[in-house]
């Protein structure tokens, strides 16, 4: 009986030494009887790739991992030890002062063909793709060939990233934007006999002196650069 107290007075001890010494480690922290975890966000296991709290014995060191999300700010690691970048969507108010940000339309998500919309915490696939969902939210995207897009008057064809005007319309800034700009005289794609006439929308029987339409499609070679205009 006297040997068992010794036994359990020495576990007792060795418990409280050690919840001790955790407590006075820099890189974790007690976050449970005998668990701890990494004490400062964005670090992970060495071994595990994750922060999720473990028993004493099962502890190892600390890294730096990127795309770890932090806890209170919409901000996540980046691959430089130490820097946190905004979420998709996100941008800085002030980086000299902390980490908080502020949503922002218009950004090109980093992972998918989308731009962030007015609405904080939504996207809108951009112009010739669309979204791919499970359990209600996007999980990619992809191109839609053959949609016609009434506000910017043009059709995504079938190689990705490329469009073509409607009839009777031109790109005003090929390689730049998708806008297009009404050009009386084009001969109408759909309907060879007739011409694009001076007011937008119309058309007037063809004659031999009119110009053929441009089918040409302008093909994204910059996407990545954001330089799509966009209209909504």
């Amino acid at each position: 009986m006297k040997f068992s107290k010794y036994i359990l007075g020495g576990l007792v001890f060795l418990i409280v030494i050690w919840h001790i010494i955790i407590a006075m480690t820099v890189s974790v922290r007690i976050s449970g009887f005998l668990m701890a975890k990494p004490a400062d966000p964005g670090y992970a296991w060495i071994d595990a790739d994750n922060a999720d709290s473990r028993f004493f014995w099962q502890i190892t060191g600390v890294k730096w991992l990127a795309g770890i999300k932090h806890p209170e700010f919409n901000v996540k690691t980046s691959a430089t030890n130490g820097v946190w970048e905004p979420l998709p969507g996100y941008k800085f108010t002030d980086r000299t002062k902390g980490m908080e940000t502020v949503w922002e339309a218009n950004l090109l998500h980093p992972d998918y063909m989308a731009w962030s919309d007015d609405v904080e915490g939504k996207w809108i696939p951009v112009t010739g793709y669309k979204f791919v969902y499970e359990d209600g939210a996007f999980v990619s995207s992809v191109w839609d060939p053959g949609k016609r897009y009434d506000d910017l008057k043009v059709i995504s064809l079938a190689e990705p990233d490329q469009y073509k005007p409607f009839a009777g319309y031109t790109f005003l800034e090929p390689g730049k934007s998708l806008k297009v700009i009404w050009t009386p005289g084009l001969v109408n794609s759909d309907n060879p006999k007739l011409v694009a006439d001076a007011k937008e929308g119309t058309w007037k029987v063809r004659s031999s002196t009119y110009r053929h339409s441009e089918d040409v499609p302008w093909v994204v070679k910059k996407i990545a650069e954001r330089v799509i205009y966009r209209v909504f």
